[in-house]
């Protein structure tokens, strides 16, 4: 039998603190690549398609109309037309026990939310790397019952907060590919962190300040 598996067994690894991205050398790595989307009006259907050593695609199904709208740059949520929650990312039927799994109803949001919660992330898969350390923020878009990962940047690490208001960030439309990672959080505009060092924030920059060290040795 002819083992066609890309990623082998691993063996003993030899870790290199200045280039963890080679520390397979055995193994190539193409790593992630969105390579292109459909989007077919006559049945309101996106796919997209990614590469990640092979090539793989998804599709939206019925909440297609989320992931064309970030082509356009809109934020497409649904509303329950019983109970009015509304949610993003989307559900197709509302989760209000009361309401029987009513089928909800598109709605255009607002680009602007809350974060609900946030961690730091002090490491990443290869391609983040050498943008260590960020914030990746969960945050509630236009007063949702649901929440949404995505970057928080323009921000030191440690002036993050809970509960700050933040706008939506996109890609130039010629380089989104339908998916979250073609737009991202930042600060609303006129927001200014706590002042002064807290505790809290001298501990976090404590924390970070290895994690610049390190990313700083792999230039």
């Amino acid at each position: 039998m002819v083992d066609k598996r890309l990623h082998k067994t691993p063996g003993k690894v030899d870790w290199d603190e200045k280039h963890p991205d080679k520390f397979r050398g055995d193994v190539e790595e193409t790593g992630i690549g969105f390579m292109g989307y459909d989007w077919s009006s006559k049945d309101d259907q996106f796919k997209v398609y990614l590469h990640y050593d092979q090539l793989y695609y998804w599709k939206y199904g019925e909440v297609s109309r989320l992931g064309k709208g970030f082509i356009d740059g809109e934020f497409w949520g649904t509303k329950c037309p019983k109970c009015g929650d509304k949610f993003f990312p989307p559900r197709v039927n509302c989760w209000n026990l009361d309401d029987n799994l009513e089928k909800t109803e598109w709605i255009e949001l607002k680009q602007e939310g809350i974060v609900h919660t946030y961690t730091i992330a002090g490491w990443s898969g290869k391609s983040s790397l050498k943008r260590l350390p960020f914030v990746l923020a969960y945050v509630i878009v236009d007063g949702c019952k649901t929440a949404i990962a995505n970057e928080l940047r323009n921000i030191e690490p440690w002036d993050a907060e809970f509960g700050m208001p933040v706008k939506v960030v996109w890609k130039p439309k010629d380089e989104r590919q339908g998916t979250v990672t073609d737009w991202w959080f930042e600060p609303a505009d006129g927001w200014e962190p706590t002042v002064g060092d807290t505790p809290e924030k001298e501990r976090i920059k404590e924390l970070c300040a290895p994690v610049y060290e390190w990313v700083e040795s792999m230039k």
